[in-house]
């Protein structure tokens, strides 16, 4: 087993309900949650559509990058997700940040996720569950944070379970 890291967002329906009916799916598929952070509130990019909530987790796996990569899109078209175009509202967002220390860079794929130093949605969420410098990037979550811009970013009392549930 390895653990990988797995950003969530969604914008659309009932917003909670998605990310925890995600990670439920990603643990019924070889993916369980192990840590999961609080959900934050977060405006959206373009700022024309609903807000987001976002929460990031830390799952077990033996899957390969690009067979949990499969598996994360199969959760997002199992939960509604339909080819909208890039940055439209979702029920469903699962993106691969992370999947041990391993780099992956692939036509379909790019371990870690390339956006990660800008987007405050994904780095304050992954504070909460990754404390130690980031594979690659060699800074902690927290030493990212400062370099973006966190206003509207606010932390919510939802609350997610990690783990097989269902």
């Amino acid at each position: 087993m390895s653990e990988a890291i797995l950003a969530l967002g969604s914008n659309l329906g009932d917003r909670a309900a998605n990310l925890q009916a995600a990670l439920d799916l990603l643990a019924e598929r070889g993916a369980t949650a192990v840590r999961v952070s609080s959900v934050w509130e977060t405006p959206p990019v373009p700022a024309d559509q609903p807000r987001y909530l976002n929460a990031v987790g830390a799952v077990e796996t033996d899957l390969a990058p690009e067979n949990l990569l499969a598996v994360a899109k199969e959760v997002e078209h199992l939960l509604g997700r339909r080819p909208t175009g890039r940055w439209r509202p979702r029920p469903i967002d699962i993106d691969l940040l992370f999947c041990g220390e391993h780099e992956v860079t692939s036509e379909a794929l790019t371990v870690p996720h390339p956006r990660i130093a800008e987007r405050a949605f994904v780095l304050l969420p992954l504070a909460e569950v990754a404390d130690d410098p980031l594979p690659v990037l060699g800074r902690t979550a927290a030493e990212l944070i400062e370099g973006t811009d966190t206003d509207g970013h606010e932390r919510t009392g939802v609350g997610l379970r990690a783990g097989a549930w269902r």
